[in-house]
């Protein structure tokens, strides 16, 4: 990935499609707002609840706990098993994995993270220390 600047812009891959999805099971999910900003305010639409949620960057993923639209996960696990709705197929194909899989998953996650300036290890945990990679037994 080249992350050098054009014209003095530095171009990042987000990894988003910056759209909406209904993310939830239903009426009955936890996660659904319990009001929708996106109607009328007043209208009955406005207090249906919004189930509806702009798909999160991936870039800088890991900086920015806690998870999922409201903040409410505290671990990432947490947040990919809270998605339902549309993103039901991805779910199952994350419920499919084996363990040692999921954690792939939830390990590969948690790289996404802006280093903070001067940062010299090229892998660092949560907290920005350096990281021994791969690990030992591995």
């Amino acid at each position: 990935m080249d992350l050098r600047p054009v014209g003095g812009i530095v171009y990042v891959p987000a990894f988003t499609d910056l759209k909406l999805h209904d993310i939830t099971s239903g009426p009955g999910d936890p996660n659904i707002e319990a009001l929708d900003m996106n109607q009328p305010a007043g209208s009955p639409a406005f207090f249906a609840g919004n189930s509806r949620f702009l798909t999160r960057k991936l870039w800088g993923f890991a900086n920015e706990p806690p998870y999922f639209h409201h903040g409410l996960y505290t671990t990432i696990r947490e947040a990919i098993l809270a998605h339902a709705g549309e993103a039901s197929t991805a779910r199952a194909a994350y419920d499919a994995m084996s363990t040692y899989e999921q954690d792939c998953v939830v390990e590969f996650l948690k790289t996404l993270q802006v280093l903070r300036p001067r940062t010299q290890a090229l892998v660092v945990d949560e907290h920005g220390a350096p990281k021994r990679w791969p690990p030992r037994g591995r």
